[in-house]
């Protein structure tokens, strides 16, 4: 822990001297506040953090949008107000990971029992500033299941470790254009990424985590975000308790990414990106449904969409069998996703283009910069069919030879169950509009499913 040494004045030192101290003072002792005054407080602050947060991230947002250099005021350094949180989830991943042993058998599914999948290792970590001691809590969720997905994957423990917990290496922020309001982190070398959970989102993963283990380890081309680790942190200055997971990076690739689309299969208004935000200069948007359709507005007039041929996207996979490759794992795996009740999910997809200038809606001046010290895992080519072209899925034509696009694509967001409150957003949508009824995200798993391998199999080519 020395090399994670706070540099004076850091905002995690200050915060957690702070805190220590005035624990000491008040002998930890709570105050005496009614219902309705820490409602209120716990509001108000809530509030006025998020307009702050929402500032911060869209001028960080409009600098990580260009792709072409990060500032040091992106990367969680000792003085960043995030550092604190980093900190304790790179502490509480190199201690659990790094004190499970290392195994180079085949994975077999059989050698897991049920208990395994409930196993939570706590650990406490001591902290000392100031002269003050205290310590924060680590919680490691199913660790010899995760070890074995891991190990399936070809992911090596040493990497892991220097990747994600390595002090000399910080973490980037990353901002998703999810309304969850989770942080995204992403290791410095675009590797893995970090996600901070709710706790039901969390409970949940721990309830379908025997299926989803079962269900990846059959299926080694699955497109599902691949999960290496769920944790949970709760750092003394923070009092509360952060839930994060570790996963795959889909863009961890040496080429830019020209394009960007989050797929749902639904096509209402609302899955539409404007014009004017797809051209705007040095910046790369994730597009939606009726982007990848071709829809965009005509000269002056915002509200008007419809389609033009020049802007639609398809999937250009080539031969038969490659085609019916990807439709089969699509399909495989939007039936898993329907079976344990989960709808709201999207594909990830990223174009990168040859010739930048022929993929469909590039606008010429904003593309995801490619990772400069990329490896290429070969154990990963091994297992997956759509990870065999620096990390994606080439384009080809009907003959077999390549085409100009390359495609990095991922099924994310798999965490949302359809529960009372969906189930209550369909029934609105549905009793104010009859056209959005079919149209909307809100629809019950097996429907959303249909409507989503319908979608994305009608973009082949």
């Amino acid at each position: 822990m020395e090399n994670f040494a706070h540099s004076n004045g850091s905002t995690f030192e200050e915060a957690l001297s702070l805190t220590m101290r005035r624990k000491l003072e008040m002998g930890n002792k709570k105050k005496n506040i009614t219902f309705l005054r820490r409602k209120y407080r716990g509001m108000r602050s809530d509030s006025q953090s998020e307009k702050k947060r929402k500032r911060q991230d869209y001028k960080r947002e409009k600098r990580l949008s260009k792709g072409k250099q990060v500032k040091a005021k992106d990367i969680i350094h000792k003085g960043h107000k995030q550092f604190a949180l980093t900190w304790g989830m790179m502490m509480g991943v190199k201690m659990s990971v790094g004190s499970q042993l290392e195994f180079s058998s085949k994975l077999r599914v059989c050698e897991l029992k049920v208990t395994d999948f409930m196993v939570v290792d706590k650990y406490n970590i001591p902290l000392e500033v100031e002269g003050m001691s205290s310590q924060f809590k680590f919680k490691d969720y199913a660790p010899l299941a995760f070890r074995n997905l891991r190990n399936f994957w070809g992911v090596d423990k040493y990497e892991y470790i220097n990747s994600i917990c390595n002090p000399k290496n910080n973490f980037l922020e990353f901002m998703s254009n999810s309304k969850s309001g989770m942080y995204f982190f992403i290791s410095n070398d675009k590797k893995y990424m970090i996600k901070t959970l709710k706790g039901y989102e969390c409970k949940f993963l721990r309830r379908i985590l025997p299926h989803y283990f079962q269900y990846m380890v059959r299926n080694p081309n699955s497109l599902i975000t691949q999960y290496y680790g769920l944790h949970r942190v709760k750092m003394p200055h923070l009092n509360r308790k952060i839930h994060f997971v570790v996963m795959n990076n889909i863009f961890h690739t040496p080429k830019p990414i020209h394009t960007m689309y989050d797929l749902k299969g639904a096509t209402y208004s609302g899955r539409y990106v404007s014009k004017i935000k797809t051209n705007a200069k040095g910046s790369i948007v994730c597009r939606k449904d009726l982007n990848f359709l071709g829809f965009t507005n005509q000269g002056n007039d915002k509200k008007t969409i419809q389609a033009v041929s020049n802007f639609i996207q398809h999937l250009k996979l080539g031969k038969a069998e490659r085609k019916l490759s990807f439709a089969d794992q699509i399909a495989s795996d939007s039936v898993f996703l329907a079976e344990m009740k989960i709808m709201d999910y999207s594909l990830l997809i990223g174009v990168h283009g040859i010739d930048p200038l022929q993929v469909p809606g590039y606008n010429g001046h904003g593309e995801v910069e490619g990772c400069n010290h990329y490896i290429g895992d070969e154990k990963e080519a091994a297992l997956s069919l759509f990870k065999r072209d620096d990390g994606g899925f080439r384009g080809m034509n009907d003959d077999g030879t390549s085409n100009n696009e390359i495609y990095y694509i991922g099924i994310i967001d798999i965490l949302q169950q359809y529960n009372l409150l969906k189930f209550a957003e369909n029934k609105y949508k549905s009793y104010f509009s009859k056209e959005c009824s079919t149209k909307i995200s809100a629809l019950p798993p097996k429907k959303y499913a249909k409507r989503f391998i319908e979608f994305i199999i009608s973009s082949i080519k």
